[in-house]
C-alpha cells in the first residue's frame, strides 16, 4: 500500500509541485496520474522511491515513512520498486540482455556489481522478463539497434527483472507513434494483472488513461482534483482537471500499421 498523507513538495526555486496530497492507493491496482505539464503528476510518481523527496507530510509505502528512510533502508525501497522513464534510460552500446540484469544489480554483492558476474538465476528471471514482453529474441541484440517500441520494452523488464511490488512509469509512451504506445501500455496492464504488482503510471493522453486505468487521478496545480475509474472520466471530467477545452493533442488516435 502506498500512502500520501498531506503530502507536499516544495522545490528549491520556490515552485510548489505537491500541494497537501492525500492519497491512498492499495495493493495491485493499476493507477494512472493526468494532468498537464506542471501539474505535479511526475512530482508525484517520483516521490514514491524517494527519487523527489517530500518537504511536508507524510509518504508510506507498506507502512514505512520514505522521508525517515536511511540510505540502507532507501535502497531497499527502490530494489523493491521499478522505474520506466519516457527516455527509456538504457546503455546503448551494450546488449538488451545486460541492460536487463541491471536490474538484479540489488541482489548481487559488490564484486558481482562491479564485474557484471551474474548467477544462473539472474539470468533466468531476466529471460523470463523479456518473455513477458515478447523481445526475448532480441536479447543478445545492442539496444541502440532496437526502434523506440522496443526499447521501452527493455526498460520494462529491466523493471521486472528486480522482482518489484510497484512498478512506475513516468510519461512511458510519450515518445511512441500511436500503435506502439497501445502496445507498451497493454504490456504493463498484462504485467498488472498476471503479477498482481502495484502500477502508476503517468500520462499525458486521455483515450490512453480511460482505456488502461483501473483508476484515474487528476492532477492540477499539485492538488488531487478528480479520484475515480476510468467510466467516471468523461470529456467534461478531463477539462475540470486540464481547465480548458481538450484538443488532439490530449488523444492518441488509433492508426493502422505494425506495431513497433
Amino acid at each position: 500500500m502506498i500512502e500520501f498523507r498531506d503530502v507536499s513538495v516544495t522545490y528549491p526555486n520556490g515552485t510548489k509541485a505537491l500541494d497537501g496530497v492525500d492519497l491512498t492507493i492499495p495493493d495491485g491496482q493499476f493507477v494512472v496520474v493526468v494532468g498537464l505539464s506542471g501539474a505535479g503528476k511526475s512530482t508525484l510518481v517520483r516521490t514514491i522511491n524517494g527519487i523527489v523527496p517530500a518537504t511536508g507530510g507524510e509518504l508510506l509505502v507498506d507502512g514505512a515513512p520514505v522521508a525517515a528512510a536511511n540510505r540502507r533502508q532507501l535502497r531497499r525501497l527502490r530494489s523493491q520498486v521499478g522505474m520506466i522513464f519516457q527516455s527509456f534510460n538504457l546503455v546503448n552500446r551494450t546488449t538488451v540482455m545486460n541492460n536487463v540484469l541491471t536490474g538484479r544489480l540489488h541482489s548481487a554483492g559488490f564484486l558481482r556489481s562491479v564485474f557484471g558476474w551474474f548467477s544462473a538465476a539472474d539470468k533466468e528471471i531476466a529471460f523470463d522478463a523479456l518473455e513477458r514482453v515478447g523481445i526475448l529474441e532480441k536479447a543478445y541484440v545492442r539496444a541502440s539497434q532496437l526502434s523506440g517500441g522496443q526499447q521501452q520494452r527493455v526498460a520494462i523488464a529491466r523493471g521486472l527483472a528486480q522482482q518489484p511490488r510497484v512498478m512506475l512509469a513516468d510519461e512511458p509512451v510519450a515518445s511512441l507513434d500511436p500503435p506502439t504506445a497501445d502496445a507498451v501500455m497493454r504490456d504493463l496492464q498484462r504485467i498488472n494483472r498476471e503479477l498482481g504488482i502495484t502500477t502508476v503510471v503517468n500520462l499525458h493522453f486521455l483515450d490512453l488513461a480511460r482505456r488502461y486505468g483501473d483508476r484515474i487521478i487528476g492532477m492540477r496545480a499539485g492538488k488531487v482534483v478528480f479520484d475515480g475509474t476510468g467510466a467516471e472520466a468523461d470529456d467534461a471530467v478531463f477539462e475540470s482537471i486540464y481547465g480548458r477545452s481538450l484538443t488532439a493533442e490530449d488523444v492518441v488516435e488509433k492508426k493502422a500499421g505494425p506495431v513497433t
